[in-house]
């Protein structure tokens, strides 16, 4: 488990690293599919209950499962890849956003230092994002506020998914992992998609037990040996979904923006395990 989620971040860190303002999602499906072929694994998204692509690309107001396409993404577009593989024998499962050409013209993204230890993004967090990438400083007075208001909700989605983590210890409950992320939601004005969870993993690349990102009254005891994710979805309007005709592509029924964060954890004797970091 910890190889094949390990592999699953490294290839989340390629898509986040080679995006740009006119690369279309599917080139970057076809770099992500090629980088996990050659590490020997399989993209676990791949003709899952005919799911057309290696990796999902959900932008702007899609909530997830987005299917990577044609179109030229765009400079603000806020865009959450979900990167998941097969390798040995077992599924590694992991989704960050980002936001498409926020990052100073001439940076070279692969010296930045990502931050994988923090839920809240402390001061840096007006100035960088999750991976250690400063914020452009040269926007035109018409884009300050919508690439703002992305930053805002990325980091509110990242924080989210810490402050699950966070609550994960052998004997917790599962209903605190919603209640932390839905705390988290309610302290930015967001709301926490409800329709769609975490899941357990490992031979399975979905399995119990389901991880609701919502406060509920779900009763399971967390026990040493556990695998399962934890992804919250956040939206800067109401959680309402509606999936499109493509029968996989799911977006918020008043078009506002969504944000989304991912880990593979792992339940061990005194704390919750992080597998997917690089």
């Amino acid at each position: 488990m910890r190889q094949a989620a390990r592999l699953a971040r490294q290839a989340l860190d390629l898509a986040c690293r080679v995006v740009q303002p006119g690369m279309t999602t599917d080139e970057v499906d076809t770099v992500v599919h090629n980088a996990i072929v050659r590490a020997g694994a399989y993209p676990s998204p791949l003709n899952y209950s005919g799911f057309p692509k290696s990796l999902c690309s959900s932008v702007n107001e899609v909530v997830c499962h987005g299917i990577p396409d044609t179109r030229p993404l765009e400079m603000g577009d806020i865009v959450s890849f979900d990167v998941s593989c097969y390798l040995n024998g077992v599924h590694g499962d992991n989704c960050a956003t980002v936001i498409v050409g926020d990052v100073p013209d001439g940076f070279d993204i692969a010296t930045a230092v990502a931050v994988n230890d923090k839920a809240a993004h402390d001061d840096d967090g007006e100035v960088r994002d999750w991976r250690g990438v400063p914020y452009r400083t040269d926007l035109r007075p018409e884009e300050e506020e919508h690439f703002q208001m992305s930053r805002r909700l990325s980091r509110a989605a990242r924080e989210a998914l810490y402050a699950a983590v966070q609550v994960c210890r052998p004997g917790a409950c599962l209903t605190e992992i919603g209640s932390a992320v839905h705390d988290v939601a309610d302290r930015y004005g967001y709301a926490s998609v409800e329709k769609y969870r975490g899941h357990g993993i490992a031979h399975e690349f979905h399995c119990a037990p389901f991880v609701k990102h919502f406060r509920n009254r779900d009763v399971l005891t967390l026990e040493p040996g556990m695998i399962f994710t934890i992804e919250p979805m956040l939206v800067a309007g109401q959680q309402d979904c509606m999936e499109w005709d493509d029968n996989w592509t799911v977006v918020t029924r008043d078009g506002s923006l969504a944000a989304q964060f991912e880990h593979t954890i792992l339940i061990t004797e005194d704390s919750p395990e992080i597998l997917t970091l690089p």
